[in-house]
């Protein structure tokens, strides 16, 4: 930063988006490391993230659809719901595991820059 506190106090909107794209050409090199070892894997987690999600979403209304159309009482019936109830376990269990994973990588590039 070449500019003085009192220089930068006053910098409009794009003043500011002229001096941080200033700064990330002056460490080009810097910020594509940080970009491939912090970014990116945290980009192909949230992608795989969705993919999951969706496949343990679709199993459990499936298999609610499948207990709505069998007989309450019968031996499938309460299969299912078992069924039903160890699959949202898994789908919150995996959501929770993701949040948790999922900001404590988005604070290392934070962190990082900063």
């Amino acid at each position: 930063m070449d500019r003085e506190q009192e220089e930068m106090q006053f910098l409009g909107i794009f003043g500011i988006y002229r001096e941080a794209c200033k700064i990330i050409i002056t460490w080009r090199r810097i910020f594509s490391k940080i970009t491939l070892a912090l970014i990116l894997p945290l980009s192909f987690i949230f992608l795989a993230h969705v993919e999951a999600t969706d496949l343990l979403h679709s199993k459990v209304v499936h298999d609610k659809m499948e207990r709505h159309l069998t007989p309450a009482g019968s031996a499938r019936f309460n299969k299912l719901t078992d069924v039903i109830s160890e699959d949202r376990t898994l789908y919150w269990l995996f959501k929770v595991a993701y949040l948790t994973f999922y900001l404590v990588l988005s604070l290392l590039p934070t962190s990082a820059v900063v």
